[in-house]
């Protein structure tokens, strides 16, 4: 199992290796309106670990360029954890 902590919130979420992180929705306070990646509602900055991350898909891409997002922001709906840990804040 995976693990995000949410800083933010001060607790950690396990979901299973390889999971899309739209798994976190209800599980934390961050807001999944869309999960389509063009309303930026679940934007978040990861602290650690984005080697734990795979690539963004093309509607994260998108998405974060439409927002101009950092180069450590991704969106949760259309991200995907391949394993280990990573730390985010929103």
């Amino acid at each position: 199992m995976a693990q995000v902590e949410i800083k933010n919130e001060g607790k950690t979420v396990e979901v299973p290796d390889g999971a899309s992180l739209v798994k976190l929705e209800g599980k934390c306070g961050l807001l999944f309106a869309c999960k389509a990646g063009t309303c930026g509602s679940c934007r978040v900055r990861v602290l650690e670990g984005m080697e734990n991350l795979e690539e963004p898909n093309e509607a994260e891409k998108q998405g974060l360029e439409m927002f101009g997002a950092e180069p450590n922001e991704r969106l949760l709906c259309q991200a995907r954890i391949k394993g280990g840990k990573i730390v985010i804040e929103y």
